[in-house]
């Protein structure tokens, strides 16, 4: 049906506004993150504090922050080339940038130019993105900060520093080596339970969106140990096992739910105790749970757990082996050096280049006059605030401001207070056992818990006393209002567009993902799948994000959301239907075309054109429910809010 948003006043739009900047993300608290990162900064802190030797250690610490803030989890092997590339970034960021020290206006100059040429590589991927941020980082801290020691030491004690950090996270690969892999398969299990209990309530869509994308990552970290393996892997032909397992559970549960059956309380309990053993590595031995299952009444889960049971326990080994091979296989790697020579910059990295530039050039003009003291916190600001690959870019500005003032009182107490080092010791200890949860909960408290970190490490090689704290509140306002005025409301059109395009991405997706759903080839459809809610799960975040921006922005992400409700449907829908037997197989050309008017859509979407009227007309009862579907989605994107407002491409 047509989309009609409700007339909202003001007043509520500025307030929902507000309360979307202090929203807090869900983040378990991970005590082993906590550890690692108070180990990283604590002890070269702790050693520096007992050989008297506080700058040397303040650079050993400023190393070892990379590797917890590079740190996104995951099988151990990607996250050693994720944080090594931090690392490494960070530590030739550094050596280039004490080369710039002292060079007045043509150090500036080159110091933006490697900003620049460091925030082109970052679009390549999330790797890259990461570890240039630390070298644009660790540019300007090395370009702005003398020290006492030898010319060679200081880049030598920053290397030391991201090697014992990388130590640190890496320690569990070699008495776990596939704890991640395992923790991926449960957690999709874990979800499946949640999603039995939300079913027959008003949660059932978004517990099954979670269980979606914790399957996908699952999927994900699989695949990339499976590409890794010299040979056959027996644990990860049981892994593949048990996440393909997942799918006939749900899709048994979600039939009862359309039968309007609610699941007693014993079908999530059985899940969970399947999720424990998988995550420690026993035998899941579902028989207990059959047992149970058949006891609550729900002898369809418990068939559906008994006919996978095999897989489940690794009693036999064809169904492992032919689940993992029913797997796709994996993309071979490409290498950086071929990434490099075929990348081509496109409009939108250009763009983003533009506007940093321009944000950079205001920042050295701050920075240059000579109004602050230690003024190169503007520039460095400005580089951290202004990365879109980490969310809203204007949300984050205000939030940085926010959690600046809460940062700002830690450092002025703790500077106030220290006398001798324990204080500011204890202080950085206690900060950074903080930092790794923070930074999956809110920008703005983030910030709060690194401003305070950077400053005490900086403060021991550049002393001071507490109210050079007022100056960084500064510096941090200056940034903000930089990175706003001159990087973010002259281009707000283009932050539009930007949501445009993640709809279009979703919606080829979904039309790539409908032709393999009719076809024979598991290794399709179980490949298109994760990218179809992994496209879906992305163009949600940059929804949420969007919400948190100027209005115009925010109508728009807000007119987006019955849309993506309706692509979310049709994934669901197509995720549900069965491979048809070869009598009841729909046409093909029935296919293509419902897949065509998913593509249709989302050219218009991405051109900024009028949806193409008229249903798309299909004669197989297979294909009826998805044509229902992608009509709900049509009729969503021909209501008022488009009609008044259609999108525009960028010029």
């Amino acid at each position: 049906m047509p989309l009609h948003p409700r007339r909202i006043s003001p007043r509520a739009t500025n307030m929902r506004w507000l309360m979307s900047l202090a929203h807090m993300e869900p983040a378990p608290v991970s005590r082993a993150a906590a550890v690692r990162a108070a180990l990283a900064i604590g002890l070269p802190s702790a050693a520096g504090l007992a050989l008297d030797q506080s700058a040397a250690a303040a650079l050993v610490a400023l190393g070892a922050l990379p590797s917890i803030t590079g740190d996104n989890g995951g099988p151990y092997r990607n996250r050693a080339v994720s944080i090594g590339c931090t690392v490494l970034g960070g530590m030739l960021g550094y050596v280039l940038g004490a080369l710039l020290y002292g060079q007045g206006w043509a150090g500036g100059v080159a110091m933006i130019a490697l900003v620049l040429a460091a925030s082109l590589i970052g679009t390549l991927n999330n790797i890259a993105a990461v570890a240039t941020l630390q070298f644009a980082t660790y540019v300007i801290v090395g370009s702005s900060l003398p020290t006492a020691l030898p010319p060679w030491m200081p880049a030598l004690l920053v290397g030391a520093g991201g090697l014992f950090g990388l130590a640190l996270t890496l320690a569990g690969w070699i008495v776990h080596p596939t704890a991640p892999e395992r923790a991926a398969v449960a957690l999709a299990y874990r979800k499946l339970a949640a999603m039995y209990a939300a079913i027959g309530t008003s949660r059932t869509m978004m517990a099954r969106r979670d269980m979606e994308t914790a399957m996908a990552s699952a999927y994900d970290a699989v695949l990339a140990a499976r590409r890794r393996a010299a040979g056959p892997s027996p644990r990860l032909s049981r892994l593949a096992a048990q996440l393909q397992a997942c799918t006939p559970l749900s899709n048994a549960a979600l039939a009862l739910a359309r039968a309007g059956r609610v699941l007693p309380a014993e079908c999530a309990r059985a899940m969970n105790r399947i999720a424990d053993r998988i995550e420690n590595g026993a035998p899941p031995a579902p028989q207990a749970e059959i047992a149970a299952l058949r006891a609550a009444g729900m002898p369809q889960l418990a068939d559906a757990l008994a006919h996978i049971g095999p897989q489940l326990a690794g009693e036999a080994s064809a169904p492992a082996a032919a689940a993992e091979a029913s797997m796709p296989a994996p993309a071979p790697r490409t290498s950086w050096r071929a990434l490099l020579r075929i990348y081509r910059p496109g409009p939108v990295a250009a763009r983003y280049l533009g506007r940093l530039a321009l944000c950079l050039v205001a920042a050295e003009a701050v920075a240059l006059t000579g109004l602050l003291p230690r003024s190169y916190w503007v520039p460095l600001v400005v580089v951290v605030v202004f990365k879109p690959n980490f969310g809203s870019v204007f949300a984050r500005a205000l939030q940085s401001c926010a959690g600046s003032v809460a940062g700002v009182a830690i450092s002025a107490t703790v500077m106030a207070l220290d006398r001798s080092g324990v204080v500011s010791l204890a202080a950085l200890t206690a900060l950074a056992a903080l930092l790794p949860w923070s930074i999956r909960r809110n920008y703005g408290l983030f910030s709060a818990i690194l401003l305070p970190i950077l400053m005490l490490l900086i403060g021991a090689l550049q002393p001071g006393s507490w109210p050079i704290a007022l100056a960084r509140f500064i510096d941090v306002l200056a940034a903000a209002s930089i990175v706003i005025v001159v990087g973010y409301l002259p281009w707000m059109r283009l932050e539009r567009h930007n949501l445009d395009h993640a709809v279009a991405a979703a919606m080829q997706t979904l039309a790539a993902y409908l032709n393999a759903s009719y076809q024979d080839r598991a290794a399709s459809r179980l490949a298109l799948r994760a990218q179809t809610y992994a496209r879906l799960s992305d163009l949600r975040i940059a929804l949420q994000r969007a919400l948190s921006e100027p209005r115009p922005v925010s109508r728009r992400a807000l007119a987006w959301w019955p849309v993506e409700v309706e692509l979310e449907r049709v994934a669901n829908t197509l995720s549900d239907t069965l491979p048809p037997a070869p009598d009841a197989a729909p046409a093909p050309s029935d296919v293509a075309r419902l897949a065509g008017a998913l593509q249709e859509m989302a050219q218009a979407v991405e051109q900024g054109r009028p949806v193409p009227t008229g249903p798309a007309p299909v004669s197989a009862a297979a294909l009826r429910e998805a044509a229902a579907r992608i009509e709900a989605v049509r009729a969503a994107l021909a209501g008022p809010e488009f009609a008044a407002a259609p999108a525009a491409a960028p010029s």
